[in-house]
């Protein structure tokens, strides 16, 4: 009978404990120590690969949750051999090893052409494929719309089919694109939300700069998703030198609430946020 007693509150404990778990995943993360340190993604940088060993090194002291190499890299001479030995450098150290691929007018079908031949090409090497995509620097992004919409569509119905390849080869599927992007409203919700439907993760490009300085006015909800994500703020991929990169960084941590499926920022494998004690 005593334990007949009991059942009744513990399954209130348990249930308030679950309730707590699921409102805690995606709350706001307010220890800024902790993410004044989370630089737990590098880029690799054609200037980072001259230093020999450097990269090797880079990530046994750093210990990152994933490195990223950028698909035009592979296409150096000198580089021929790269995958092999990045892929046995990040077996050993337990870190995620992602392919970039992309350019600005990569979305919908030639998305998916694109994408699916780099998995074919190197999925034995890779844990996954991030396609980065700026539709805003090619020349049929307008500012009407009815044209953005369409791009945007088509960027998901690419992420889509994408997506489903990814799986088929137990592979991860990452999309990154501007991160004012997520302004615009998807077809059920915001846009970034809509491409948590089919990817893996986001990144989010910092390819504005001076945007940053008005986010707290202009109240951009970019980063309130529920699906994990990054925030790049490598140098090649925002034309930002160190100085401009710092700037961006404190700003984001001072103006930004961030969740806890935050998952990192990504920098440059030769940016001095990286290798400074190295």
């Amino acid at each position: 009978m005593e334990y007949k007693n009991l059942i009744l509150p513990l399954l209130l404990i348990q249930a308030l404990l679950f309730n707590n778990y699921a409102y805690g995943k995606f709350k706001s993360n307010t220890d800024k120590n902790y993410l004044l340190t989370d630089l737990t993604h590098i880029n690799i940088t054609k200037s980072s690969l001259k230093k020999k060993n450097y990269i090797k090194k880079l990530i046994h002291e750093k210990r990152p949750k994933a490195v990223y190499l950028e698909q035009w890299l592979l296409f150096e001479p000198e580089n021929k051999n790269l995958l092999k030995k990045l892929r046995k450098v990040t077996k050993k150290t337990n870190t995620k090893f992602y392919l970039v691929i992309g350019k600005n007018f990569w979305f919908g079908r030639r998305a998916v052409d694109n994408a699916i031949e780099a998995y074919n090409l190197y999925e034995k090497y890779i844990d996954g494929i991030v396609l980065r995509v700026e539709p805003n620097k090619s020349n049929v992004w307008k500012e009407d719309a009815s044209i953005k919409t369409q791009i945007l569509n088509l960027m998901l119905d690419g992420y889509s089919v994408i997506y489903k390849e990814a799986k088929k080869r137990n592979k991860s599927f990452i999309a990154e694109f501007p991160f004012w992007f997520s302004d615009f409203k998807g077809p059920f919700k915001i846009f970034s939300e809509d491409v948590c439907s089919y990817a893996d993760k986001i990144v989010f490009l910092i390819d504005k700069p001076e945007r940053i300085d008005d986010l707290d006015k202009e109240k951009i909800e970019w980063n309130k998703i529920t699906c994990p994500y990054n925030i790049n703020l490598t140098k090649r991929a925002t034309s930002q030198d160190e100085d401009t990169l710092k700037d961006t960084y404190e700003k984001l941590n001072k103006k930004l609430t961030f969740y806890s499926n935050f998952n990192g920022y990504l920098i440059d494998a030769d940016s001095d946020f990286t290798s400074d004690d190295l």
